[in-house]
């Protein structure tokens, strides 16, 4: 007898495979299941596909209908995909993803200039003018969240003070997502060519992240092969069954050959 498959794939409708990587991670994002809310259709839509994926390979069908998606044959942006499903779903279950930023500026006499406080559902990381050979995203993380000095010619009017003077503006997490999702901008305008060009760096991801009192550790990767013209996504998720790591590549889930993390702390 063959062993019972762990785990199965989505259908591809055309060119959805966006949307069947999406929803891999979101089916081991196990935190959101018993938040949705049937009454909602999206949430009932993607309640049935996880009920699905545990028993054979299923289609998308239902969930494309119910995010208003009008062609399957037309690629789309995994990241747009995820942020219109977290707009789809009810408040309890995209509430999981929900962090604040808070942004502050004082001048060097420690007068407040600006607050402000934004809410996220992605956080996006730059790879413009990253020199190095690999892009390491916990450096990139850490950077995000570095004060920036106003001097000299950049100084900022202080009301306080009654004129411009030296100041600081630092990001801090207001407050810290549940879920926390990163979206490596890969894509970029070159003002050179008036084309927007993919970065192709070698990208060292961590096993962990740390962001002040809060550990956050990797379960799910959504991958794009090819340009902006074209391409192909695929996601690499952890599995809560045997934490074994499988690539899902549409219908097709295998166990990843070289398990990641198992010789290194970050993975390429």
């Amino acid at each position: 007898t063959q062993p019972q498959k762990c785990h199965y794939g989505l259908y591809n409708q055309g060119a959805t495979c966006y949307l069947s990587s999406v929803l891999q991670v979101l089916f081991m994002t196990t935190e959101i299941h018993d938040r949705l809310d049937p009454e909602f259709q999206t949430d009932l839509q993607l309640r049935n596909v996880f009920e699905d994926l545990k028993k054979n390979t299923c289609g998308t069908e239902s969930i494309t209908k119910s995010l208003e998606i009008q062609n399957v044959f037309q690629q789309c942006d995994a990241a747009e995909c995820l942020e219109l499903i977290l707009r789809k779903i009810g408040q309890r279950a995209s509430e999981v993803f929900q962090g604040e930023l808070r942004y502050t500026t004082k001048c060097s006499k420690g007068h407040s200039i600006n607050e402000e406080t934004k809410t996220f559902s992605t956080l996006p990381l730059s790879l413009k003018d990253t020199h190095d050979t690999t892009y390491s995203l916990e450096r990139s993380f850490e950077r995000t969240f570095e004060s920036k000095s106003f001097t000299g010619d950049n100084k900022v009017y202080c009301n306080e003070c009654n004129k411009k003077t030296e100041a600081t503006r630092r990001w801090e997490m207001g407050k810290s997502p549940q879920i926390l999702t990163l979206l490596l901008k890969r894509f970029d305008f070159d003002y050179n060519t008036m084309s927007h060009v993919k970065s192709n760096c070698c990208v060292d991801v961590p096993r962990e992240l740390q962001r002040e009192n809060k550990t956050y550790k990797l379960y799910g990767m959504v991958n794009h092969m090819g340009s902006l013209k074209g391409g192909h996504y695929t996601a690499t998720i952890l599995s809560n069954e045997d934490k074994t790591w499988y690539d899902c590549n549409d219908a097709h889930v295998n166990k990843v050959e070289e398990q990641p993390f198992a010789k290194s702390r970050t993975y390429k």
